[in-house]
């Protein structure tokens, strides 16, 4: 995981973590990067997943404001990409979920939660993501049940998990550290590791930054 929470002076702020890891970390597969507190993260970085995590499985974004070049960027290049987790983005609306439907022909397992998507959005997994199993929509206040009943009807053996019940106007709260309480963001099993590669864990690095990624490459952090 990369949490960005340094001050505005530090030289990390601006997403060279980011990119530093999808350069050196050739064959990640499993990234989380978490904005929460600075909203720092930029589309440079999500440019640098797009270019050299070619063999990502997983990734979660929560409070990064990607922009439909570097989502489309990621949607089309991380091809293996089969769990997607979108949480408290400002950006990414019905365009940017179109364009992961239509892309991201691999995934199995998409999170959306605290997004300004509308029905005509999640309408597009009707048709598209053929090999999708399950869809999870969260605090999305503009999202109906409505078009979950509509979207099982038209793809009976996808899972389709709305909860409208708990629309509200604040933000999501997906602190973990700081004494605050995280709350369910995804339900993703663990990436299975291969027999040889080591794995990046919880490696420091300055200005509050943590990274905790899961990669086979042979000795690349």
């Amino acid at each position: 995981m990369i949490k960005e929470d340094s001050g505005p002076c530090s030289p990390y702020n601006n997403g060279t973590v980011v990119i530093s890891v999808a350069e050196h970390c050739k064959y990640l597969r499993k990234l989380h990067i978490d904005d929460w507190r600075t909203n720092r993260i930029g589309n440079e970085g999500l440019l640098a997943i797009a270019k050299h995590s070619v063999n990502l499985q997983e990734l979660v974004l929560i409070r990064v404001n990607p922009n439909s070049v570097s989502l489309e960027a990621i949607a089309t290049n991380c091809v293996k990409l089969e769990r997607l987790a979108l949480c408290g983005s400002e950006t990414i609306a019905d365009g940017e979920i179109s364009c992961i439907a239509l892309k991201c022909v691999a995934l199995k397992k998409l999170c959306i939660k605290g997004c300004p998507v509308l029905d005509e959005g999640i309408e597009a997994f009707a048709w598209a993501c053929p090999n999708l199993v399950k869809i999870k929509v969260k605090k999305c206040k503009n999202v109906t049940g409505e078009v979950g009943d509509w979207l099982r009807a038209r793809r009976g053996s996808l899972v389709v998990n709305l909860d409208v019940c708990e629309v509200k106007t604040e933000a999501v709260d997906t602190s973990a550290s700081e004494g605050g309480g995280q709350e369910d963001v995804v339900e993703f099993p663990p990436v299975v590791s291969q027999p040889n590669p080591p794995s990046i864990r919880s490696n420091s690095i300055g200005g509050g930054q943590m990274v905790n990624s899961s990669s086979n490459s042979n000795g690349s952090s």
